[in-house]
C-alpha cells in the first residue's frame, strides 16, 4: 500500500489538534499526525513524533533519499509543506496525484476533541492554499 492509498482511508476523520488517530485523541489527527500514521505505516518513519516543521527538517536533513519536487510536479505519494518558507512551515499534507491532497485540516488549536472539531480528514486541490514552499518524494 503507498502513503496516498493508505491517508485516503482516514477521510471523514476529525481533525483534533495534536491528534495522532488513537483512542486517546477521538480516533482524530492534525495534519502532522496524519502524515506520520502514513509514513510509520508504510515504513517509511523511525523518527519521532513531531510538527509539519519538524517532519519537514527530519527528512531533508536525514540519510533518507528524498529529492525536492518542483511545484506542478507534485504526484501522488509526494508530501507538501505549506507555510511562509521552509524555516516557517505550518501544515503537511501528502499529494494522492492529479492536483490533488489529502490532508487533516480546517481546524486549529481549540479542536481538541470531536464534538468541538470544525474540520476532518479530507481531500482538496493543492491550489486551494497559495503557501506551498516545499513538495518531497522518497
Amino acid at each position: 500500500m503507498t502513503i496516498s492509498e493508505y491517508a485516503l482511508k482516514f477521510i471523514g476523520r476529525p481533525y483534533i489538534w495534536g491528534g495522532d488517530g488513537s483512542g486517546k485523541c477521538g480516533g482524530g489527527f492534525d495534519c502532522s499526525g496524519l502524515v506520520l500514521e502514513c509514513l510509520i505505516a508504510c515504513g517509511l518513519w523511525f523518527g519521532k513524533d513531531t510538527t509539519a516543521q519538524g517532519v519537514h527538517n527530519e527528512i531533508v536533513s536525514g540519510v533518507d533519499v528524498w529529492s525536492k519536487v518542483r511545484r506542478g510536479c507534485e504526484k501522488a505519494d509526494d508530501l507538501l509543506f505549506f507555510g511562509k518558507d521552509t524555516k516557517h512551515i505550518t501544515h503537511v499534507a501528502i499529494c494522492i496525484g492529479d492536483g490533488l491532497m489529502v490532508e487533516a485540516g480546517g481546524g486549529g488549536s481549540k479542536c481538541t476533541t470531536p464534538t468541538n472539531s470544525t474540520g476532518m480528514v479530507r481531500v482538496r486541490p493543492i491550489a486551494s492554499r497559495k503557501d506551498l514552499v516545499a513538495a518531497l518524494r522518497e
